[in-house]
């Protein structure tokens, strides 16, 4: 920037000179002053950790003459800060406020940093400030060819208090300084990690090392996680912590985090490791100016830190598998069957029993699995047939029905004949439930009656009309509908009628015949005698 400048300067001049036109002189005004704004910004944006652009001077004490009779002020902003005197020969600035002009030589740096209040000289506040803005003044004589302090004063006059020495031997060490540099080093922070997925680990998501990977100007590092559940554990140089905020890693060491994979709701998560550094602390000297310029300019020494930061992202790629256990008729949600998922190789991922709810597996890991029945609940056939499914980068989060069909409650009720046991028709049986309330009147065939579906409870069966022929049977067949016992077989026997005589109408009719015979015989014997 600065030789952009000098070459547009030169331009400048040489048209100037050599009689050119105004219009590139012009042209080239105009890009001048483009650079100058450009440097403005640059310069800005260099200091941005620097010093206020300006302050605000308070009012000093005045000091005692210590060596030859010179006196002078303290000077202070108006917080009571200490600042320096640049040039002796002008008045104190007070009560007025002084801008930022820039930085000076690393050796006034030196001195205000050497000094007091940052070192003490005799353990006496006024004799070490003193001490200090004499050696300030006497080197900016012997660097810069100011007059701030004469011959007697550096070496003749009086020195009650034996101040020279320090003071000479302070501006020995800042002229031996002067030359330092003042350059702030880059200050540099990157974190990274080779995987940014962190991977399921038994019951852990682990992530893989996480380290500085560009690291410049800075020792450690402080380290806060966001989107961490509370029992998320760091693993530092063989060691175990739980995550409770801010730690601290080294700049050569490297960390890696563990999170229990039950604290995972979500199928896909992100955690943000944020990083943060202050660069090596530098100090510099800066020169303010009061508004008035006839007023002495004044230094103070600055802590210049840079912060940086980082932050990586990592991503936990979880899976979901919900699982519903239904009726296969009705689809309604089906409990106390036993179930289980086995991975490729046939190995037991989880079992569980069933409830009305559906069933949730998490973070399984990618690779192919199948849904198994090891129990149909009662009542119900046990399902044979495996579901198979997938988990991957994009099928995560997988709902399954696993369906039963229903062992059917069948009823059989045949009528026979008691002797042939053969069936017979025409009977009209009625069955009941434990309420008495009548479940279904049917009349018998020469086929079994079959009903289906009963509810679970207790049955009647009675026959209420007989077949044509039999007499009517006074049984009550009592059946159980359960979980245990879904089908029955009810038999009801009917013994024909017998035909059986009246024997008083028989004797008399028997009689009559006798008499009837005895009488036609009477009469044939008296006919044979009259003959």
């Amino acid at each position: 920037m600065l030789a952009k400048l000098q070459s547009l300067c030169y331009n400048i001049a040489t048209l100037s000179e050599g009689g050119k036109n105004m219009k590139n002189i012009k042209q080239i005004t105009k890009k001048l002053f483009l650079a100058l704004i450009s440097a403005v910004i640059v310069l800005t944006s260099q200091n941005v950790n620097a010093v206020a652009s300006s302050i605000e001077l308070g009012v000093g004490e005045v000091l005692p003459g210590y060596v030859s009779g010179v006196k002078f002020n303290t000077k202070v902003k108006k917080d009571g800060t200490l600042l320096y005197c640049l040039n002796m020969n002008k008045k104190t600035a007070k009560n007025i406020t002084a801008k930022l002009v820039g930085e000076r030589d690393a050796g006034v740096a030196y001195i205000m940093l050497n000094g007091y209040p940052h070192k003490k000289f005799t353990g006496e506040r006024l004799k070490d400030y003193y001490i200090t803005q004499s050696a300030l003044w006497w080197y900016l004589d012997n660097t810069t060819g100011s007059s701030n302090l004469g011959e007697q004063f550096k070496v003749s006059g009086s020195d009650a208090y034996n101040l020279r020495k320090y003071v000479k031997a302070l501006v020995e060490e800042g002229m031996s300084h002067r030359n330092d540099s003042l350059t702030i080093k880059d200050t540099k922070l990157v974190i990274g990690t080779s995987n940014s997925k962190l991977t399921l680990n038994g019951s852990n998501f682990e992530s893989s090392e996480i380290k500085a990977t560009s690291i410049n100007n800075v020792s450690s590092y402080k380290v806060t996680l966001s989107g961490v559940p509370s029992n998320t554990k760091v693993v530092k140089n063989g060691s175990e912590f739980t995550y409770n905020g801010e730690f601290t890693v080294n700049a050569n060491e490297s960390f890696k985090l563990k999170i229990p994979a039950s604290s995972i709701n979500d199928v896909q998560s992100t955690i943000k490791v944020n990083a943060k550094a202050t660069g090596n602390v530098q100090y510099k000297g800066y020169e303010y100016q009061p508004v008035n310029k006839n007023m002495q300019n004044v230094a103070i020494v600055e802590q210049v830190k840079e912060n940086v930061s980082s932050s990586v992202t990592l991503n936990i790629d979880s899976s979901k598998v919900t699982i519903l256990k239904i009726d296969e008729k009705t689809n309604k949600p089906l409990a106390n069957a036993k179930l289980a998922i086995k991975d490729a190789n046939g190995n037991t991922i989880t079992t569980w029993t069933s409830t009305v709810n559906g069933h949730v597996v998490r973070n399984l890991p990618n690779g192919n699995y199948e849904l198994v029945e090891i129990e149909a609940p009662k009542g119900y056939k046990l399902n044979t047939t495996p579901v198979k499914f997938t988990i991957s980068d994009s099928n995560r989060d997988i709902e399954l029905k696993f369906k039963n069909t229903p062992i059917q409650v069948v009823v059989l009720i045949t009528k026979v004949d008691q002797e042939t046991n053969l069936p017979l028709a025409g009977a009209t049986l009625v069955i009941k439930d434990s309420t008495g309330k009548e479940v279904e009147r049917f009349v018998t065939t020469e086929n079994s009656h079959i009903i289906t579906d009963l509810p679970n409870g207790t049955y009647t069966v009675q026959e209420v009309a007989a077949p044509e022929g039999y007499v009517l049977s006074d049984k009550v067949e009592t059946f159980t509908v359960d979980a245990d016992h879904l089908s029955h077989q009810v038999i009801f026997k009917n013994a024909k009628k017998v035909f059986v005589p009246d024997t008083a109408s028989t004797g008399s009719i028997i009689m009559l015949i006798i008499g009837i015979v005895s009488i036609c015989g009477a009469f044939s014997l008296i006919n044979k005698n009259a003959k």
